[in-house]
């Protein structure tokens, strides 16, 4: 009978140990599990090899490496839809982050991005397009009422001027230039644009080119230098690098998403994003520069725009096109942007 006592002992023993094992191994992998399980979807609109792609790549490395419980996956060239669709799924959380042309069609105050001389050199942007900056805090307020979080702005370079014919008083202001360009159908360009002096025309941008080509255009402002270079040099003459507008994108996050993180986990994805937006800026003033040389390689009339000419030409630009702006967008959101240039 003792025999059986003490076999019955051992076992129960070992049942119990196996058990207590198999709680502490499930317990283990639960709470592992449950802390690895945050998986964050990244939307890029850019191709694989564009460096806007590698700054996302970047920024899910450093998601990743951190050690916080986050996964993060990028997913470039649209492949989770285009941008007017992934900032649709950022509000109901299906994408977490995007970097993307942030929309208008909820609030067409978003295109206040597109203001003629917003900033006009580096030194501003970089003050105008950080967190602090009333545009910003604008700019972030004007998407949080839409349930997305502004992590950051991302300029790709500054817009000019391509002309395929030599144009009039390029540097006065509301002085007709002579020519007649393509102007991008939103408001702000079309103001900016007749501030500047040039006659607009719409043209829908895939028909740019040939528009160009047949002299239905005589050139075009919605471009950065490197856009004029890889797109339009074969039949462009001129570029005037007016820095009158910004190609700006934005790395925004769904505010479902946000809301599910842990604060540890918030200040990895905020970090991340804030060093990759401000790499933007250097990035997009080294491209400038590279791409306003190949234009010149390429035997294309590059305009200098420096100095108190250009001071000039963009205060009278801002002193006639912001006040007609004022009944579009109200004259508190000027204000706003007016307070951080001066």
């Amino acid at each position: 009978m003792s025999k059986i006592i003490a076999t019955f002992t051992m076992l129960t023993r070992k049942i119990a140990h196996v058990l207590s094992v198999a709680m502490c191994v499930g317990a283990v992998t639960s709470a592992s599990m449950a802390y690895a399980d945050t998986r964050l979807k990244i939307s890029g609109q850019h191709a694989p090899d564009h460096p806007a792609t590698h700054a996302l790549n970047d920024v899910a490395n450093t998601i990743n490496g951190a050690d916080v419980g986050l996964k993060a996956k990028v997913y470039p060239s649209n492949q989770l839809g285009d941008y007017t669709l992934v900032y649709e799924d950022i509000i109901r959380g299906s994408v977490d982050i995007a970097h993307l042309s942030v929309p208008s069609q909820l609030d067409p105050n978003l295109e206040v991005n597109f203001f003629p001389f917003l900033v006009s050199n580096y030194d501003e942007m970089r003050k105008v397009y950080s967190p602090g900056s009333c545009f910003y805090n604008a700019y972030s307020k004007m998407q949080e009422n839409l349930g997305v979080r502004l992590m950051g702005i991302v300029p790709e370079g500054f817009i000019g001027v391509a002309l395929t014919k030599p144009a009039k008083n390029l540097f006065k202001a509301g002085v007709d230039k002579g020519v007649q360009i393509r102007v991008p159908p939103i408001d702000t360009f079309k103001t900016g644009a007749s501030a500047m002096g040039f006659r607009g025309i719409t043209i829908a941008y895939a028909d740019l080119y040939p528009a160009l080509q047949t002299g239905v255009a005589d050139g075009w402002i919605g471009g950065t230098a490197a856009l004029n270079y890889t797109g339009f040099r074969d039949v462009i003459t001129e570029y005037v690098p007016y820095r009158a507008y910004v190609e700006a994108t934005a790395y925004v996050m769904s505010q479902k998403s946000w809301d599910k993180l842990t604060e540890d986990q918030q200040n990895v994805v905020s970090n991340a994003l804030t060093k990759a937006a401000q790499d933007a800026i250097n990035r997009a003033e080294a491209e400038d520069s590279e791409y306003l040389a190949k234009l010149k390689e390429a035997g294309i009339k590059v305009h200098d725009f420096s100095g108190e000419v250009a001071q000039k030409m963009v205060a009278d630009v801002r002193a006639t096109a912001w006040p007609a702006l004022e009944k579009r967008f109200g004259s508190e959101l000027v204000a706003c942007m007016q307070s951080d240039i001066e």
